[in-house]
């Protein structure tokens, strides 16, 4: 049986950490305008950020960035840790895992420094939380949160000892692993709750307790303990637990096969995450929609849930996936500071070196000086060998700068070696996020979507009049993917391989014709006229295949943004140097903020007008191409009048 991943965003709404909450919130703000720049300012910063986390996260961060600026110019370290602590709260909650892993490590360090073992312990805390619910490494979450609890069980701090077991226990349920240990832990965390009359601790107790029973497949006390959850959060205003309450008894439903109630509880809880912006649990309620509508074979509303679940599913992956590769990234960073002050302690070392051999060469250049006075006085016959003896030494000196010379230039051609495989590393790593990018953005849902429609068909419960229904629908999401693998293969395949431009005479004419006919189809669905008005007797001289690639990608965008009876018009002349090649049509137009990023790569496309799809990478490659054959391409367009896209070439003589 497949366990819910759904209960873990309410360990961010448990009273997580001592240092980021208090209780004269009400009257701190007026304190603080009177406070002086010293480390009580600092608490009274991070008790502020602690106050609005919740309810004001922005607020919050504002307040913990400031405490930890203040902190490090006091060299306050007690106050630093507190200020990175509120700041990976903060980031958690935001779903921003990477900066929760760079400041809870960074907390952990300094904790470990002071040896403050509660300070370690909370940050143990938010690391283990951020590997189970962020970035769902469980072993390694489970290692984080032992060790917290082992420092919280010696300090006997039974707030956090409650929240703590509720955690555990969670990781041990959803592992399904060490179950009897979960009850023994869970049971501790709502006797600890009771006594403190802590409701929202005990709500997130119970549910716990309920998901260990779910997990065991004893429904019957699952609910007991699911609606006793419910109960006890109403009392404490937690609509958060309400919500994830609700999805997991809509899944004790769903297994007893009891579809009605289990639509009833997950519609309830599909509202309510909506409204809190609980997107684990939105998805899980999606998808037992989608089960318990097919459970009573209301299949369209099954396939309707489907699509949903699908779409956030992937959305929530994508931005897991981007979470992960900006961890990577920081630690590659991290190993390049680490590097940085490695190679400037050598440098403080050869400088240091340097001065020592300046002072003995000043010392031995002063003694040599005296003594050529000496010998002077003495006799001036000795004065030729004196100044041959101080030739000599200046000699020597000369050498040793030379040498010192050449030891820097030798570290500087080291320092740009590394650059530039820093930048072609960056670069290369770039293009992989891209990659990950599209492919989890634009294809899967697609894949995905198609997917859940053709098991519906295998299953049999679609009627043919339905089918062709969806057909068309089906025909698009192909003909989409086609364009998108066609346009990521040939840019993937350009990225490795680069560009080769084999020019020569190209009728325009001639292209655009059959590129109209290409889209001919796709037009005429849409009441799109399509005209060519490109003069018959232009030629222009481009790589025959990159001017295809050009044509058809601005070709079918034009179609693709343009409403049914619009126009569609290819034209050309030429204006001084250059061949100027013009897309334009009468469809939705394009926004200033899309206008500012439109040729880069680095933004997904909307949806057209009926419904069509695209990965981003179709302008970048006419952009591209364009410039590979010498020319350049640019676009203007005004909202819900159309657009108009120019690329132009250089007049062959």
């Amino acid at each position: 049986m497949k366990i819910p991943l759904i209960v873990a965003t309410f360990i961010f709404t448990i009273l997580a950490s001592g240092y980021c909450q208090s209780p004269q919130a009400d009257s701190l703000e007026m304190s603080l305008q009177i406070a002086p720049q010293d480390t009580s300012k600092v608490s009274t910063l991070l008790a502020l950020s602690g106050k609005y986390v919740a309810s004001e996260p922005l607020k919050a961060k504002q307040f913990a960035e400031e405490g930890l600026a203040l902190a490090r110019d006091l060299k306050f370290l007690p106050g630093e840790i507190k200020a990175l602590i509120c700041l990976s709260e903060y980031h958690f909650r935001q779903g921003n895992y990477a900066n929760t892993i760079d400041y809870g490590t960074q907390s952990l360090k300094i904790a470990s420094q002071l040896g403050d073992s509660v300070a370690m312990a909370d940050a143990y805390r938010i690391l283990g939380n951020t590997n189970s619910f962020g970035l769902k490494q469980y072993d390694q979450a489970l290692l984080y949160h032992l060790k917290a609890l082992r420092i919280y069980e010696q300090q006997l701090d039974k707030v956090r000892l409650a929240a703590q077991y509720g955690s555990i226990t969670w990781l041990y349920a959803i592992t399904n692993q060490n179950l009897e240990e979960a009850h023994r832990y869970v049971d501790k965390g709502i006797s600890i709750s009771k006594e403190l009359k802590n409701y929202q601790i005990m709500s997130y107790n119970y549910n716990s307790k309920g998901l260990i029973y779910f997990v065991q497949q004893h429904y019957d006390s699952a609910l007991i303990n699911l609606k006793l959850s419910i109960q006890i959060a109403e009392l404490a205003s937690d609509k958060a637990v309400i919500a994830y309450d609700k999805t997991i008894i809509g899944n004790v439903y769903l297994q007893q096969r009891n579809y009605a109630a289990a639509v009833d509880f997950y519609n309830q809880a599909m509202t309510e995450s909506k409204n809190l912006n609980l997107r684990e649990a939105l998805k899980d309620a999606y998808s037992g929609l989608a089960k318990s509508y097919e459970g009573q074979n209301q299949f369209n509303k099954a396939y309707q849930f489907h699509l949903l679940y699908t779409q956030l599913k992937d959305s929530l992956l994508n931005w897991e996936v981007t979470q992960k590769t900006l961890m990577i990234q920081k630690g590659y960073e991290e190993e390049r500071r680490e590097a940085i002050i490695t190679q400037l302690e050598k440098e403080n070392q050869l400088v240091e070196k340097e001065k020592r051999l300046y002072v003995v060469f000043f010392v031995a250049g002063l003694s040599t000086l005296l003594v050529i006075i000496f010998l002077i006085i003495r006799s001036n016959h000795q004065r030729s060998k004196a100044n041959l003896l101080l030739q000599e030494l200046n000699y020597e000196v000369k050498t040793q700068n030379e040498e010192l010379l050449q030891s820097r230039e030798e570290i500087a051609a080291q320092r740009d070696i590394v650059a530039d495989q820093n930048a072609k590393l960056q670069q290369v790593n770039d293009t992989k996020d891209r990659l990950f990018a599209i492919i989890g953005h634009d294809l899967r849902g697609p894949v995905a979507s198609l997917s859940g429609l053709l098991g519906l068909v295998a299953k049999d419960v679609i009627t043919t009049d339905e089918l062709k229904m969806l057909t068309p629908k089906i025909s698009q999401n192909v003909a989409s993917l086609q364009e998108m693998l066609e346009n990521l293969l040939r840019w993937s395949f350009t990225q490795m391989k680069g560009f080769k431009s084999m020019p020569a005479k190209v009728g325009l004419h001639a292209m655009a014709e059959k590129k109209i006919k290409l889209f001919a189809e796709a037009a005429e669905a849409k009441k799109i006229i399509l005209t060519n008005k490109v003069p018959k007797e232009l030629t222009v001289y481009v790589d025959e295949n990159h001017l295809k690639l050009i044509l058809r990608n601005l070709i079918s965008n034009a179609v693709k943004f343009t409403q049914e009876g619009g126009y569609v018009n290819i034209e050309a002349s030429i204006s001084q140097d250059f061949i100027e090649i013009r897309i334009a049509d009468t469809g939705i137009g394009i926004s200033p903020e899309r206008m500012a990023t439109l040729f880069d790569g680095n933004s997904f496309t909307s949806q057209g007008t009926s419904g069509e799809k695209g990965s981003g990478l179709g302008l970048l490659l006419c952009k591209e191409m364009a410039e590979a054959n010498g020319g350049h391409i640019n676009a203007s367009s005004v909202e819900g009048t159309g657009s108009v896209f120019r690329v132009y070439f250089k007049v062959h003589v």
